[in-house]
């Protein structure tokens, strides 16, 4: 049964880990909403620095009038007029016949105008805002850092998943294979009569017990393929190979060094350009305290702008006109000298008198949400601290749990290839033999682990400084 995810793109033949983050950050959900929250907070900066410019909005307008009195007054106007009326003492024709009367009369008006304004003074409440929107955007930023840091950890813990998989699936393979040898081995010494027929039924049940181990390995296998395929959007059908391995250079002189207590603390490395970066634990870099600080300081800016709202403002605006009264049967003018002007200037002065709670009510929505900020800052640095010694420690240990696999893997190998000469030789026992066997294959597997273990926490170390933070903060 063929299935395809809906959208999803074709498994490439080859993956590195690097092609792997850049598909990963081409469809990651979480980084598409932390820049769509930077983009809102850039959008609500503009807002912001818009009120300390001039605002010019230009209008057209088209009004024809139905009825009005000045059409009624020309109407009854116009008889007396022509029958011969003394039209000097006919306020009436007066009117009808007067630029003004026409004016007011004109069925049609084509209005166009632009309106200035800006504010002159608004008591620091736009300056605050100003910070406020700033501080915004840096918090902004801080969530956008630390949502592609979550990724890259994230997609290199998938991907080494199945990298480890993998030899997890040859370890198993191998092992089976050893079985096998063993049992035809066993078989062989049956028949010629130097082998009890108890150990050949225990080598045939070594060999069928390693089979479902084998099938195991390659059904995981399979699944860590499958969940980084989803993770980085990718079909979940076709042949695809994990082309960057779990680095596993340690040697046996190394790992004894490591043992005996001599640190190796290579450079951390990561999978990108420019990429060789030293561990920084510093909480105040973290990236959540420092989202945690920005959002502090917006919140303290929105509440100065709260506490400012009772004061005054000024402001100044201009409006210019032109009108222009096109004759009936016609839609504009035939000129721009037709239209007259109009222009006015306005100084205004504006301050509440009665609000009826509203400005009462935001200062304390402002003062909850500011003291709602400095709680989570407070949260933040301490998870940052907790989350830092929790990383170190981490790496420690899984510095210390690869470097002693190395030295019990290399050791578990040759007492293996021993056994496996002396049960030839007929010096030892199928017992001995498939214990050799098993802790063989517990030793490789052991060493996978903890070497994969060892680069994702290295590379968590590096990452430190932008991730969100692991632990919680230690709220009391």
């Amino acid at each position: 049964m063929t299935i395809r995810a809906q959208g999803a793109a074709a498994a490439p033949g080859q993956l590195s880990l690097a092609d792997a983050l850049k598909l990963a950050e081409q469809r990651s959900e979480a980084l598409k909403i932390a820049e769509a929250g930077l983009s809102r907070a850039q959008g609500q900066r503009y807002q912001a620095r818009s009120q300390l410019m001039p605002q010019i909005n230009g209008t057209a307008a088209y009004q024809r009038t139905i009825e009005s009195q000045f059409q009624s007054i020309s109407k009854k106007s116009a008889p007396a007029s022509s029958s011969g009326t003394d039209t000097s003492t006919n306020t009436g024709a007066d009117l009808t016949n007067s630029s003004i009367g026409k004016i007011f009369a004109a069925p049609s008006t084509v209005i166009l105008g632009l309106t200035f304004s800006q504010n002159l003074f608004t008591a620091g409440k736009l300056t605050a805002a100003n910070k406020g929107a700033d501080a915004a955007e840096r918090a902004a930023m801080a969530g956008v850092t630390s949502a592609r840091a979550q990724l890259v950890l994230d997609v290199a813990q998938a991907y080494y998943n199945a990298s480890a998989a993998d030899r997890m699936a040859s370890i198993a393979d191998s092992t089976l294979a050893q079985a096998d040898r063993a049992l035809t081995q066993t078989t062989l010494s049956r028949q010629i009569g130097t082998s009890a027929e108890f150990d050949l039924l225990r080598a045939r049940v070594t060999r069928d017990n390693a089979r479902p181990q084998a099938i195991q390995a390659h059904s995981n296998r399979d699944i860590a393929y499958l969940r980084l395929r989803q993770l980085l959007g990718l079909s979940l059908n076709g042949a695809m190979t994990l082309s960057t391995p779990v680095r596993d250079d340690l040697t046996a002189e190394q790992a004894m060094a490591q043992t005996a207590g001599t640190v190796l603390m290579a450079p951390v490395a990561l999978p990108r350009e420019n990429s060789s970066a030293t561990p920084d634990t510093m909480v105040e870099h973290r990236a959540a305290v420092k989202q945690a600080t920005d959002a502090l300081e917006a919140q303290r800016y929105a509440l100065k702008a709260a506490r400012w709202e009772r004061l005054p403002s000024v402001q100044l605006t201009s409006n210019y006109q032109r009108f222009g009264y096109p004759p009936d049967g016609t839609f504009l003018p035939n000129s721009f000298g037709l239209f007259y002007p109009n222009w006015t200037a306005t100084m205004g002065f504006s301050f509440p008198v009665v609000s009826s709670g509203r400005i009462k009510g935001d200062r304390m929505v402002a003062q909850a949400n500011y003291i709602d900020a400095q709680q989570r800052l407070q949260q933040a640095r301490e998870g940052a601290e907790l989350d830092a010694r929790i990383s170190v420690n981490q790496y420690e240990q899984a510095q210390a749990a690869y470097a002693a696999s190395v030295g019990t893997d290399e050791q578990a190998a040759k007492a293996y290839q021993i056994a496996e000469v002396r049960f030839r030789e007929g010096v030892s026992t199928q017992l001995e033999l498939d214990q050799s066997r098993t802790q063989l294959q517990q030793a490789r597997m052991n060493r996978v682990v903890a070497a994969r273990d060892f680069e994702l926490a290295r590379l968590r170390l590096a990452l430190l400084r932008d991730l969100p933070l692991a632990s919680a903060g230690g709220g009391r």
